[in-house]
Protein backbone atom coordinates (compact mmCIF):
# COMPACT_ATOMS: atom_id res chain seq x y z
CA UNK A 1 0.00 0.00 0.00
CA UNK A 2 1.33 3.49 -0.81
CA UNK A 3 2.66 5.97 1.73
CA UNK A 4 0.79 9.21 1.02
CA UNK A 5 1.63 12.65 2.37
CA UNK A 6 -1.35 15.03 2.32
CA UNK A 7 -0.38 18.70 2.46
CA UNK A 8 -3.15 20.71 4.11
CA UNK A 9 -5.47 20.17 7.07
CA UNK A 10 -8.50 21.94 5.64
CA UNK A 11 -11.65 20.20 4.51
CA UNK A 12 -10.17 19.04 1.17
CA UNK A 13 -7.09 17.54 2.79
CA UNK A 14 -9.29 15.97 5.48
CA UNK A 15 -11.53 14.33 2.87
CA UNK A 16 -8.49 13.01 0.97
CA UNK A 17 -7.05 11.57 4.19
CA UNK A 18 -10.37 9.95 5.11
CA UNK A 19 -10.95 8.18 1.81
CA UNK A 20 -7.29 7.24 1.32
CA UNK A 21 -6.92 5.76 4.80
CA UNK A 22 -10.24 3.97 4.37
CA UNK A 23 -8.88 2.37 1.21
CA UNK A 24 -5.80 1.09 3.04
CA UNK A 25 -3.18 3.74 2.25
CA UNK A 26 -0.68 4.83 4.89
CA UNK A 27 -1.51 8.54 5.26
CA UNK A 28 0.30 11.43 6.93
CA UNK A 29 -1.40 14.85 6.99
CA UNK A 30 0.81 17.91 7.40
CA UNK A 31 -0.88 21.16 8.49
CA UNK A 32 1.15 24.35 8.91
CA UNK A 33 -0.97 25.68 11.79
CA UNK A 34 -4.04 23.83 13.07
CA UNK A 35 -6.94 21.97 11.50
CA UNK A 36 -9.38 24.13 9.48
CA UNK A 37 -7.49 27.35 10.22
CA UNK A 38 -7.69 28.75 6.68
CA UNK A 39 -10.51 28.88 4.14
CA UNK A 40 -12.37 26.05 5.88
CA UNK A 41 -13.12 28.26 8.88
CA UNK A 42 -13.80 31.51 6.96
CA UNK A 43 -16.77 30.37 4.91
CA UNK A 44 -20.37 29.29 5.00
CA UNK A 45 -21.20 25.59 5.09
CA UNK A 46 -23.62 25.29 2.20
CA UNK A 47 -23.69 22.17 0.03
CA UNK A 48 -25.27 23.41 -3.18
CA UNK A 49 -26.13 21.77 -6.48
CA UNK A 50 -28.38 24.50 -7.87
CA UNK A 51 -25.54 26.96 -8.52
CA UNK A 52 -23.56 24.61 -10.78
CA UNK A 53 -24.47 25.53 -14.39
CA UNK A 54 -22.22 23.17 -16.34
CA UNK A 55 -22.86 19.41 -16.62
CA UNK A 56 -19.38 18.71 -15.27
CA UNK A 57 -19.91 20.78 -12.14
CA UNK A 58 -23.42 19.44 -11.68
CA UNK A 59 -22.51 15.76 -11.66
CA UNK A 60 -19.64 16.39 -9.24
CA UNK A 61 -21.91 18.38 -6.93
CA UNK A 62 -24.72 15.82 -6.99
CA UNK A 63 -22.31 12.95 -6.33
CA UNK A 64 -20.72 14.82 -3.47
CA UNK A 65 -24.07 15.76 -1.96
CA UNK A 66 -24.95 12.05 -1.76
CA UNK A 67 -21.58 11.34 -0.13
CA UNK A 68 -22.22 14.06 2.48
CA UNK A 69 -25.51 12.38 3.38
CA UNK A 70 -23.67 9.08 3.80
CA UNK A 71 -20.99 10.71 5.96
CA UNK A 72 -23.66 12.22 8.22
CA UNK A 73 -24.83 8.67 8.93
CA UNK A 74 -21.41 7.04 9.28
CA UNK A 75 -19.05 9.50 11.00
CA UNK A 76 -19.06 9.38 14.78
CA UNK A 77 -18.83 13.13 15.35
CA UNK A 78 -21.82 15.33 14.60
CA UNK A 79 -20.99 18.15 12.17
CA UNK A 80 -24.44 19.75 12.03
CA UNK A 81 -25.50 18.30 8.71
CA UNK A 82 -28.98 19.52 7.80
CA UNK A 83 -30.80 19.02 4.51
CA UNK A 84 -33.46 21.71 4.74
CA UNK A 85 -33.31 22.89 1.16
CA UNK A 86 -32.46 26.41 0.03
CA UNK A 87 -34.34 29.24 -1.65
CA UNK A 88 -33.03 31.42 -4.47
CA UNK A 89 -34.78 34.81 -4.18
CA UNK A 90 -36.15 36.92 -7.05
CA UNK A 91 -36.81 40.62 -6.56
CA UNK A 92 -38.79 41.14 -9.78
CA UNK A 93 -41.12 39.19 -12.05
CA UNK A 94 -38.41 39.19 -14.72
CA UNK A 95 -35.88 37.68 -12.32
CA UNK A 96 -38.40 35.05 -11.25
CA UNK A 97 -39.10 34.09 -14.87
CA UNK A 98 -35.40 33.70 -15.60
CA UNK A 99 -34.87 31.73 -12.38
CA UNK A 100 -37.76 29.47 -13.40
CA UNK A 101 -36.14 28.78 -16.77
CA UNK A 102 -32.89 27.88 -15.02
CA UNK A 103 -34.75 25.61 -12.60
CA UNK A 104 -36.40 23.82 -15.53
CA UNK A 105 -32.99 23.14 -17.06
CA UNK A 106 -31.67 21.81 -13.76
CA UNK A 107 -34.68 19.55 -13.36
CA UNK A 108 -33.67 17.81 -16.59
CA UNK A 109 -30.50 16.65 -14.82
CA UNK A 110 -32.39 15.33 -11.80
CA UNK A 111 -32.27 18.37 -9.50
CA UNK A 112 -35.59 18.97 -7.80
CA UNK A 113 -36.96 22.53 -7.85
CA UNK A 114 -40.21 24.34 -7.12
CA UNK A 115 -41.19 27.79 -8.38
CA UNK A 116 -42.58 29.95 -5.56
CA UNK A 117 -44.64 33.02 -6.31
CA UNK A 118 -44.93 35.74 -3.67
CA UNK A 119 -47.55 34.01 -1.49
CA UNK A 120 -45.76 30.68 -1.52
CA UNK A 121 -42.40 32.31 -0.80
CA UNK A 122 -43.73 34.18 2.24
CA UNK A 123 -45.49 31.07 3.50
CA UNK A 124 -42.07 29.40 3.71
CA UNK A 125 -40.17 32.50 4.86
CA UNK A 126 -42.54 35.01 6.48
CA UNK A 127 -39.76 37.42 7.51
CA UNK A 128 -38.68 38.21 3.96
CA UNK A 129 -39.34 41.65 2.50
CA UNK A 130 -42.99 41.79 1.34
CA UNK A 131 -42.24 43.14 -2.15
CA UNK A 132 -40.24 40.15 -3.43
CA UNK A 133 -41.68 38.53 -6.56
CA UNK A 134 -40.91 34.98 -5.45
CA UNK A 135 -38.15 32.43 -5.55
CA UNK A 136 -37.08 28.91 -6.42
CA UNK A 137 -37.07 26.29 -3.68
CA UNK A 138 -34.42 23.58 -4.07
CA UNK A 139 -35.41 20.98 -1.43
CA UNK A 140 -32.26 18.86 -1.53
CA UNK A 141 -29.68 21.55 -0.70
CA UNK A 142 -27.88 21.01 2.61
CA UNK A 143 -25.48 22.62 5.03
CA UNK A 144 -22.79 21.64 7.52
CA UNK A 145 -20.51 23.35 9.99
CA UNK A 146 -17.35 23.30 7.88
CA UNK A 147 -14.97 23.34 10.84
CA UNK A 148 -16.74 20.49 12.60
CA UNK A 149 -16.90 18.53 9.34
CA UNK A 150 -13.14 18.92 8.84
CA UNK A 151 -12.47 17.68 12.36
CA UNK A 152 -14.91 14.78 11.96
CA UNK A 153 -13.23 13.61 8.75
CA UNK A 154 -9.74 13.82 10.24
CA UNK A 155 -10.77 12.03 13.42
CA UNK A 156 -12.25 9.23 11.34
CA UNK A 157 -9.10 9.12 9.20
CA UNK A 158 -6.97 8.81 12.32
CA UNK A 159 -9.08 5.90 13.53
CA UNK A 160 -8.30 4.30 10.16
CA UNK A 161 -4.57 4.74 10.78
CA UNK A 162 -3.81 8.21 9.39
CA UNK A 163 -1.34 10.44 11.21
CA UNK A 164 -1.99 14.17 11.67
CA UNK A 165 0.88 16.59 12.32
CA UNK A 166 -0.08 20.18 13.08
CA UNK A 167 2.38 23.08 13.18
CA UNK A 168 4.39 21.63 10.28
CA UNK A 169 4.68 24.10 7.40
CA UNK A 170 5.46 22.63 4.00
CA UNK A 171 7.74 25.04 2.16
CA UNK A 172 8.32 23.14 -1.05
CA UNK A 173 8.60 19.88 -2.96
CA UNK A 174 11.64 17.71 -3.60
CA UNK A 175 12.22 15.75 -6.82
CA UNK A 176 14.38 12.76 -7.54
CA UNK A 177 16.86 12.80 -10.44
CA UNK A 178 14.19 11.43 -12.78
CA UNK A 179 11.80 14.30 -11.95
CA UNK A 180 9.49 12.34 -9.69
CA UNK A 181 8.24 14.21 -6.62
CA UNK A 182 9.40 12.11 -3.67
CA UNK A 183 9.10 14.38 -0.62
CA UNK A 184 7.93 17.67 0.80
CA UNK A 185 10.33 20.06 2.45
CA UNK A 186 9.68 21.56 5.88
CA UNK A 187 11.75 23.55 8.39
CA UNK A 188 12.16 20.32 10.35
CA UNK A 189 13.41 18.39 7.32
CA UNK A 190 12.03 16.45 4.40
CA UNK A 191 8.99 14.17 4.68
CA UNK A 192 9.06 11.44 2.05
CA UNK A 193 6.12 9.68 0.46
CA UNK A 194 5.28 7.46 -2.47
CA UNK A 195 2.65 10.05 -3.40
CA UNK A 196 2.28 13.68 -2.36
CA UNK A 197 -1.27 15.12 -2.36
CA UNK A 198 -1.17 18.92 -2.54
CA UNK A 199 -4.39 20.12 -0.87
CA UNK A 200 -3.18 23.46 0.45
CA UNK A 201 -5.87 25.65 -1.11
CA UNK A 202 -4.63 29.05 -2.25
CA UNK A 203 -1.15 28.19 -1.01
CA UNK A 204 -0.85 25.21 -3.36
CA UNK A 205 0.39 27.48 -6.16
CA UNK A 206 3.34 28.70 -4.09
CA UNK A 207 4.35 25.18 -3.06
CA UNK A 208 4.10 23.84 -6.63
CA UNK A 209 6.19 26.76 -7.89
CA UNK A 210 9.22 25.45 -5.94
CA UNK A 211 9.67 22.81 -8.65
CA UNK A 212 8.74 25.14 -11.50
CA UNK A 213 5.14 23.93 -11.77
CA UNK A 214 2.74 26.82 -12.50
CA UNK A 215 -0.78 26.18 -11.21
CA UNK A 216 -3.59 28.42 -12.51
CA UNK A 217 -4.85 29.10 -8.98
CA UNK A 218 -5.53 32.62 -7.64
CA UNK A 219 -6.78 33.64 -4.19
CA UNK A 220 -10.28 35.14 -4.33
CA UNK A 221 -11.27 36.91 -1.15
CA UNK A 222 -14.67 36.64 0.51
CA UNK A 223 -16.27 38.20 3.59
CA UNK A 224 -18.68 36.70 6.13
CA UNK A 225 -20.72 38.52 8.80
CA UNK A 226 -22.06 36.80 11.90
CA UNK A 227 -25.13 38.32 13.57
CA UNK A 228 -26.37 38.10 17.12
CA UNK A 229 -28.82 35.30 17.86
CA UNK A 230 -31.99 35.52 15.75
CA UNK A 231 -33.43 31.99 16.06
CA UNK A 232 -36.27 31.34 13.66
CA UNK A 233 -35.68 34.42 11.52
CA UNK A 234 -35.16 32.17 8.48
CA UNK A 235 -36.04 28.51 7.98
CA UNK A 236 -33.88 27.77 4.93
CA UNK A 237 -30.61 29.07 3.56
CA UNK A 238 -31.34 32.03 1.28
CA UNK A 239 -29.45 33.16 -1.82
CA UNK A 240 -29.96 36.27 -3.86
CA UNK A 241 -30.76 35.54 -7.50
CA UNK A 242 -27.50 37.12 -8.68
CA UNK A 243 -25.39 34.94 -6.39
CA UNK A 244 -24.66 32.30 -9.03
CA UNK A 245 -23.55 34.94 -11.53
CA UNK A 246 -21.20 36.46 -8.95
CA UNK A 247 -19.67 33.02 -8.35
CA UNK A 248 -18.98 32.32 -12.01
CA UNK A 249 -17.82 35.71 -13.21
CA UNK A 250 -14.10 36.33 -13.66
CA UNK A 251 -14.54 40.08 -13.18
CA UNK A 252 -11.80 41.82 -11.26
CA UNK A 253 -14.16 44.21 -9.47
CA UNK A 254 -15.78 43.26 -6.16
CA UNK A 255 -18.99 41.22 -6.36
CA UNK A 256 -21.58 41.26 -3.54
CA UNK A 257 -24.74 39.11 -3.36
CA UNK A 258 -26.78 37.92 -0.40
CA UNK A 259 -26.27 34.50 1.15
CA UNK A 260 -27.90 33.86 4.53
CA UNK A 261 -27.47 30.68 6.57
CA UNK A 262 -28.83 29.94 10.05
CA UNK A 263 -26.41 28.18 12.39
CA UNK A 264 -27.28 25.61 15.02
CA UNK A 265 -26.61 28.28 17.65
CA UNK A 266 -29.21 30.64 16.23
CA UNK A 267 -26.86 33.17 14.66
CA UNK A 268 -26.90 34.06 10.97
CA UNK A 269 -23.95 33.78 8.63
CA UNK A 270 -24.25 36.51 5.98
CA UNK A 271 -22.30 36.83 2.76
CA UNK A 272 -21.11 36.97 0.21
CA UNK A 273 -18.40 38.94 -1.50
CA UNK A 274 -15.84 38.06 -4.13
CA UNK A 275 -12.72 40.04 -5.07
CA UNK A 276 -9.20 39.42 -6.27
CA UNK A 277 -7.02 40.99 -3.57
CA UNK A 278 -3.97 38.76 -3.50
CA UNK A 279 -3.33 37.18 -0.12
CA UNK A 280 -4.83 40.06 1.85
CA UNK A 281 -7.26 38.67 4.42
CA UNK A 282 -8.07 41.95 6.15
CA UNK A 283 -11.73 42.89 6.59
CA UNK A 284 -13.06 45.79 4.51
CA UNK A 285 -15.62 48.01 6.26
CA UNK A 286 -17.06 49.05 2.89
CA UNK A 287 -17.70 45.45 1.87
CA UNK A 288 -19.14 44.57 5.27
CA UNK A 289 -21.57 47.49 4.90
CA UNK A 290 -22.49 46.35 1.37
CA UNK A 291 -23.26 42.81 2.55
CA UNK A 292 -25.28 44.14 5.48
CA UNK A 293 -27.29 46.40 3.16
CA UNK A 294 -28.21 43.49 0.90
CA UNK A 295 -29.20 41.42 3.93
CA UNK A 296 -31.48 44.14 5.29
CA UNK A 297 -33.05 44.60 1.86
CA UNK A 298 -34.23 40.97 1.90
CA UNK A 299 -34.66 40.58 5.68
CA UNK A 300 -35.76 43.97 7.06
CA UNK A 301 -35.75 42.74 10.67
CA UNK A 302 -31.95 42.54 10.50
CA UNK A 303 -31.82 46.35 10.70
CA UNK A 304 -32.41 45.88 14.44
CA UNK A 305 -29.79 43.14 14.83
CA UNK A 306 -26.11 43.52 15.71
CA UNK A 307 -23.17 42.08 13.82
CA UNK A 308 -21.04 40.36 16.45
CA UNK A 309 -18.05 39.56 14.23
CA UNK A 310 -16.83 39.48 10.65
CA UNK A 311 -13.97 37.80 8.87
CA UNK A 312 -12.51 37.20 5.43
CA UNK A 313 -11.10 34.12 3.76
CA UNK A 314 -9.39 33.23 0.49
CA UNK A 315 -10.92 30.86 -2.03
CA UNK A 316 -8.66 29.05 -4.55
CA UNK A 317 -10.00 30.17 -7.95
CA UNK A 318 -9.29 28.63 -11.38
CA UNK A 319 -10.10 30.13 -14.81
CA UNK A 320 -12.71 27.53 -15.78
CA UNK A 321 -14.27 27.37 -12.30
CA UNK A 322 -13.43 23.68 -11.90
CA UNK A 323 -10.93 22.30 -9.38
CA UNK A 324 -7.65 20.58 -10.13
CA UNK A 325 -7.97 16.97 -8.97
CA UNK A 326 -5.54 14.26 -9.99
CA UNK A 327 -1.88 13.63 -10.84
CA UNK A 328 0.17 16.56 -12.10
CA UNK A 329 1.95 14.18 -14.44
CA UNK A 330 -0.96 13.50 -16.78
CA UNK A 331 -1.78 15.35 -19.95
CA UNK A 332 -4.86 15.16 -22.20
CA UNK A 333 -7.32 12.34 -21.38
CA UNK A 334 -4.87 10.72 -19.00
CA UNK A 335 -2.00 10.48 -21.48
CA UNK A 336 1.64 11.16 -20.60
CA UNK A 337 3.01 14.67 -20.28
CA UNK A 338 6.45 16.06 -19.52
CA UNK A 339 5.47 17.02 -15.97
CA UNK A 340 6.36 15.82 -12.47
CA UNK A 341 4.99 12.47 -11.36
CA UNK A 342 4.36 11.38 -7.80
CA UNK A 343 2.35 14.55 -7.21
CA UNK A 344 -1.45 14.69 -6.94
CA UNK A 345 -3.39 17.94 -6.82
CA UNK A 346 -6.59 18.61 -4.89
CA UNK A 347 -7.09 22.36 -5.07
CA UNK A 348 -8.83 25.14 -7.00
CA UNK A 349 -12.37 24.60 -5.66
CA UNK A 350 -13.05 28.32 -5.09
CA UNK A 351 -16.38 28.61 -3.22
CA UNK A 352 -17.40 24.97 -3.77
CA UNK A 353 -14.78 23.35 -1.55
CA UNK A 354 -17.18 22.41 1.25
CA UNK A 355 -19.71 20.85 -1.10
CA UNK A 356 -17.13 19.05 -3.27
CA UNK A 357 -14.84 17.82 -0.49
CA UNK A 358 -16.13 14.21 -0.34
CA UNK A 359 -16.10 13.64 -4.09
CA UNK A 360 -12.61 15.14 -4.25
CA UNK A 361 -11.36 12.76 -1.58
CA UNK A 362 -13.01 9.83 -3.30
CA UNK A 363 -11.51 10.69 -6.71
CA UNK A 364 -8.02 11.09 -5.23
CA UNK A 365 -8.25 7.83 -3.30
CA UNK A 366 -9.66 5.84 -6.22
CA UNK A 367 -7.04 7.20 -8.62
CA UNK A 368 -4.06 6.58 -6.31
CA UNK A 369 -5.17 3.13 -5.21
CA UNK A 370 -6.18 1.86 -8.67
CA UNK A 371 -3.70 3.72 -10.83
CA UNK A 372 -6.57 4.52 -13.20
CA UNK A 373 -8.41 7.77 -13.75
CA UNK A 374 -11.99 7.58 -12.41
CA UNK A 375 -14.66 8.59 -14.91
CA UNK A 376 -15.72 11.50 -12.69
CA UNK A 377 -12.24 13.00 -12.95
CA UNK A 378 -12.24 13.74 -16.68
CA UNK A 379 -13.41 17.34 -16.27
CA UNK A 380 -11.09 18.15 -13.36
CA UNK A 381 -7.83 16.46 -14.38
CA UNK A 382 -4.94 18.93 -13.97
CA UNK A 383 -3.64 18.05 -17.42
CA UNK A 384 -6.27 20.30 -19.02
CA UNK A 385 -4.07 23.21 -17.95
CA UNK A 386 -0.68 21.68 -17.25
CA UNK A 387 0.00 20.08 -20.62
CA UNK A 388 0.46 23.60 -21.99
Amino acid sequence: MPDVVVVGGGIIGAACAYYLSGAGASVRVLERRWVANGTSRACDGLILVSDKPSPAESILAQTSAHLWAELADTLDQDFEYVRSGAIVLAETAEELAEAGRKAARLQQSGIRAEVLHAAGLHALEPNLAPDLAGGIYYPDEAQVDARLATVALLQAARRQGAVLQEGVEVTGLRQAADGRVVAVTTQAGDVAGDVIVLAAGVWSEQIAATIGLALPVRPRKGHILVTGRVPGLIRHPLLEGSYSASVHTAAEETQVALVAEMTAGGTLLLGSSREFAGFDRSVSEAIIRAIAARAVRFLPALARTSVIRSYAGLRPWTPDHLPLIGPAGLGPAGGPADLPTGLFLATGHEGAGIGLAPVTGQIVADWIMSGQMPALAESVRPGRFLEN
